[in-house]
């Protein structure tokens, strides 16, 4: 009876210790029992990857590498395994690679992609593992996070369904996220004649993910001033391509944006809720 009785004792505590373990994770970082939405900007190296938690959640890119899934498993709960959507702005492997582990460890509700054609071993194996729940996406689109949050595609404005880029930046998905009173543009690698061609309805920018990971091709000045961005936050890692431009930086300086980067700063959580938004770094 003794050691019944001492079992059940460790069993009880067994239990407590892994509800504190929930619920602390669950005050640190869900935004599935609050209304704020996280916006995570993972520091993948050289590359993209960016998690928008809210009650709907949409993974915006994967990186050049599985790293992508123990960021993931840090910021959701042990227990999900699901994802409502991913997209993939283009098919480099900076931006897609992960994506395919993404696809094997976890149930998602759609894929979004440009339709652009890139033959590569790995753009092979994420379009034959998204191939059910793909969707070809142009200007127009969107997703309803939740109330006062909306997802919404401003570039390519055309269907890229079946085309072929010389250059797949040149196809990249912009998506705007308008998360309360904050609005956060994410401008994959897109160059600056394209970026150019959306100045006129997309207005002024709370953060700005920066294009192209820091290059002088993609944020040129009549971009920025147009959007006149507060926060500039620039995904990148070490790399042979002299990213991020200090072309871009001193650009970025003289509008005033205060700047962040992966390589620096390390993961960045961009918490929006109506009273505006603040940003965490780790």
């Amino acid at each position: 009876m003794r050691l019944i009785k001492l079992y059940y004792k460790q069993i009880l505590i067994i239990a407590c210790a892994i509800a504190v373990v929930v619920i602390f994770q669950a005050y640190q970082y869900q935004s599935w029992w609050r209304s704020d939405v996280s916006v995570w900007v993972f520091d993948v190296g050289q590359g993209d990857a960016i998690f928008i938690d809210a009650k709907t959640d949409v993974l915006v890119d994967g990186g050049p590498s599985s790293c992508v899934i123990e960021k993931l498993s840090q910021v959701l709960p042990f227990w999900d395994r699901s994802l409502d959507f991913i997209v993939n702005t283009h098919p480099h492997a900076d931006h897609l690679a992960g994506l395919v582990d993404v696809l094997r460890r976890y149930q998602v509700g759609e894929v979004w992609t440009s339709g652009q054609v890139y033959e590569t071993g790995v753009s092979g194996a994420f379009e034959g593992m998204s191939e059910n729940i793909h969707k070809i996406v142009m200007v127009g689109s969107s997703i309803q996070l939740q109330e006062d949050v909306k997802l919404e595609v401003l570039w390519p404005n055309t269907s890229l369904e079946g085309k072929i880029f010389d250059d797949p930046n040149d196809g990249s998905i912009v998506l705007l996220l308008t998360c309360f009173n904050s609005r956060i543009l994410l401008t994959g690698d897109l160059g600056s004649d394209q970026l150019e061609q959306i100045i006129n309805y997309v207005g002024d920018i709370d953060v700005l993910k920066v294009g192209h990971h820091g290059s002088s091709a993609s944020s040129s000045d009549k971009f920025l001033q147009a959007i006149d961005p507060e926060v500039a936050i620039i995904s990148v890692g070490e790399n042979d391509y002299g990213h991020p431009s200090q072309i871009v930086l001193d650009r970025l300086e003289s509008e005033d944006a205060v700047i962040y980067r992966t390589d620096i700063n390390g993961d960045m959580r961009v918490i929006c809720s109506p009273d505006g938004y603040r940003i965490i770094t780790y």
